[in-house]
């Protein structure tokens, strides 16, 4: 008989102790606790240390020492004003999906009345604009909840959009469809006009969340509702953009190639923090929470090289400087080498856009920074300058300012980054 039948003979007769007998016997329950004599630290008055706030941008006490420069309001522009937007262009994007489908692939929520807009961007998978929008409640659908959107984008990328849209679309059901200027058209309105057309079915408007005293309007029908009404040329709204510091269409924000941040997307409402996932959000969110945000962009003017000093104020001129200026050239500091200050990106006349190195061209001090210690930070009396294209070695003095608006975002992004820290 093999020995491990014996031994289970023997335990079922009861002759062996069984296993299970054993380990009661020898268990951890019948063996002796221990438990250690608590230690005796001494008591330790903590560290009083000044309370510090993770750097973002710019704040009151993070500002060099220099004469504060922001975008007068004398700048030699209409106060107030109606212009076409020929230049934009309506998509119309409707059906039980709609509102899924667009929270999925943008930046901000979307409108909740006929009466609101929503300022909004797509994004690339790695968080670069592909096209900021504004996106409308369609007031000419009667359905609840909505399922009917407009969304307002550069009239040169409307068909890249649609493109976009059907390349995210999958089986969401919805109609894409990219509406004639004759069928729909968009206005913008600024200041307190003299006549301003009443609203109908024919003209809508909504305010313009990037400035508060702007508005935007859709116009249907052709524009029936607009007969009689004086109006500025989109020139106008245009160069009151630029002195205002507020870039838009993809001439400006160059597609997939700057993040929202840089843009002043995340200052002028464009990106709601809180959403829900979206195309790009990733880096988006991580460059708020994280990130120093060492470029924006920000309203330039041209002077000739011979002047004797930079302007003190912004003000726009006729001529053109800015049409002899290639987008994209880069903007450098007069009589220094290095990395250039920034980039021009468009312009009419005398005025313009730059993508600027804040620490370079602005007084806003960036903490960290070393080009402040190395001599590159921004000094007053520095001027810069660009290349004109076509004539080599010929340049133009840029003169980069920081719009009121945007130093006042930038101040309180950083008291809620203070309070949360």
């Amino acid at each position: 008989m093999q020995p491990v039948v014996r031994r289970r003979i023997a335990i079922a007769a009861g002759s062996l102790p069984s296993t299970t007998t054993t380990a009661r016997v020898f268990s951890s329950s019948s063996r002796p606790s221990y438990s250690p004599p608590p230690l005796s630290r001494p008591k330790q008055t903590p560290l009083s240390l000044p309370r510090q706030h993770r750097p973002f941008s710019t704040s009151p006490f993070l500002r060099q020492e220099a004469t504060s420069e922001t975008t007068p309001v004398d700048n030699g522009l209409p106060h107030s004003g109606i212009s076409p937007l020929p230049s934009r262009s309506l998509i119309s994007l409707s059906g039980p999906d709609a509102a899924k489908f667009l929270r999925g692939i943008i930046t901000n929520e979307l409108p909740t009345t006929p009466s609101t807009l929503t300022y909004a961007a797509f994004l690339s998978a790695q968080g670069r604009i592909l096209n900021d929008v504004f996106i409308y409640l369609d007031p000419r659908s009667t359905s609840s909840p909505p399922d009917s959107f407009l969304i307002e984008v550069s009239t040169l990328e409307a068909a890249t959009l649609v493109k976009h849209l059907k390349r995210y679309k999958l089986r969401s059901k919805c109609a894409i469809a990219l509406l004639p200027q004759e069928e729909a058209s968009v206005i913008a309105v600024w200041g307190s006009p003299d006549s301003i057309p009443a609203q109908g079915e024919s003209l809508r408007y909504c305010p313009d969340p990037r400035v508060p005293s702007w508005q935007r309007g859709l116009v249907f029908g052709g524009g029936s509702g607009l007969e009689g009404v004086e109006m500025q040329s989109e020139e106008v709204y245009t160069l009151l953009r630029y002195a205002n510091g507020v870039a838009e269409g993809q001439e400006e924000i160059v597609r997939d190639g700057g993040l929202p941040h840089e843009s002043n997307l995340d200052l002028l409402g464009g990106v709601d923090f809180r959403k829900g996932c979206y195309v790009g959000q990733e880096l988006t969110i991580r460059t708020e929470h994280r990130g120093v945000v060492r470029k924006r962009i920000l309203p330039a003017m041209l002077y000739p090289s011979s002047a004797s000093s930079p302007p003190t104020s912004l003000r726009y001129e006729e001529g053109d400087l800015a049409g002899r200026i290639q987008a994209g050239n880069n903007v450098t500091r007069v009589g220094a080498r290095g990395r250039p200050a920034g980039k021009w990106l468009v312009g009419r006349g005398n005025l313009g856009l730059v993508l600027g190195r804040l620490e370079m061209m602005t007084d806003l001090k960036l903490p960290g920074e070393a080009a402040v210690g190395t001599g590159m930070g921004f000094k007053e009396g520095d001027e810069f300058e660009v290349e004109v294209k076509g004539e080599e070695g010929e340049k133009v003095r840029v003169k980069a300012f920081v719009p009121g608006w945007l130093r006042e975002k930038l101040d309180e992004k950083m008291e809620k980054k203070g309070r949360r820290h």
